[in-house]
């Protein structure tokens, strides 16, 4: 049997993803929630904390806590992850080929330190969790559009930062990519991973989303230079990027596996039947 608290959200959540308290209205009071349901505050505090950390409602100061507006009924803005370049230098998507550097609440576009690494990143440059390596960080978004925005860390490895102690300071017209370019001689490819996970307090209050119950999107973008004439891909940086989930959605091509060349051989099993026989 559910607690009394489970069926408050459940008929409250029914109510939500019904219409029937549309997006933008208040939740009826607490204390007559308590009385419909003869329970205490408490319990009801519990219901809404369920709902809280489903997303569906929000507590707005000195006003009581309201329906959200929920993903699901938002038009996202898709961002599709591809390298572009214009005069500022590269840019992840047409999406944002406006946008640029915010800065930090103490005035800084980019914080540049040494600071532990986290370990899937560490995984990634394939250096023990908790190495110190040189990390940039910035704010990037929408000047027109002050919720449209991601955090950009940028994990550089350290044997890049001793080549170019200058990614330590401004890494003028360009930026980084292009200075690494340059030294190199060659180009620079990428590849991400996309996760989901719920934002800490701080980087909610950075990406100007609620405190509670909405995701984050997560790409880690690996940056390196292509083997030549090494028997492995050399990794120089790891972007650790996030980005509200109820604001943008990933948007990428899937391209067609050698497997699936065109012109295709015709099947030959049966989908289902060879479901049926496992």
């Amino acid at each position: 049997m559910a607690a009394k608290y489970e069926e408050i959200a459940r008929d409250l959540r029914e109510r939500i993803t019904s219409g029937d308290l549309s997006p933008g209205s208040p939740l009826p009071l607490m204390r007559d929630i308590a009385a419909q349901y003869e329970v205490s505050d408490i319990t009801v505090r519990k219901a809404w904390g369920v709902l809280t950390r489903e997303g569906l409602i929000e507590s707005r100061r000195r006003a009581g806590m309201y329906v959200r507006e929920h993903p699901d009924r938002v038009r996202l803005t898709v961002r599709h992850r591809q390298i572009e370049r214009d005069e500022l230098g590269y840019y992840s998507g047409p999406e944002v080929q406006h946008w640029r550097a915010l800065p930090h609440p103490d005035g800084e576009r980019t914080r540049v330190a040494t600071a532990p690494v986290p370990a899937d990143v560490a995984d990634a440059l394939g250096v023990p969790d908790g190495t110190p390596l040189t990390v940039r960080r910035r704010i990037l978004g929408d000047p027109q559009v002050p919720e449209h925005r991601q955090l950009a860390d940028s994990w550089i490895a350290e044997w890049v930062t001793e080549e170019l102690p200058s990614l330590r300071g401004n890494t003028g017209p360009g930026g980084m990519y292009d200075r690494l370019e340059e030294w190199a001689g060659k180009p620079l490819h990428w590849r991400e991973e996309i996760s989901a996970r719920m934002p800490s307090l701080a980087e909610a209050e950075a990406l100007l989303m609620p405190p509670a119950g909405v995701p984050i999107l997560r790409a880690l973008r690996i940056t390196y230079f292509a083997p030549r004439g090494r028997k492995a891909e050399r990794i120089v940086e790891v972007q650790d990027i996030r980005m509200s989930a109820a604001l943008f959605s990933v948007g990428y091509p899937l391209p067609r596996g050698a497997s699936a060349k065109w012109p295709v051989q015709p099947a030959t099993s049966d989908y289902y039947k060879a479901s049926d026989d496992e």
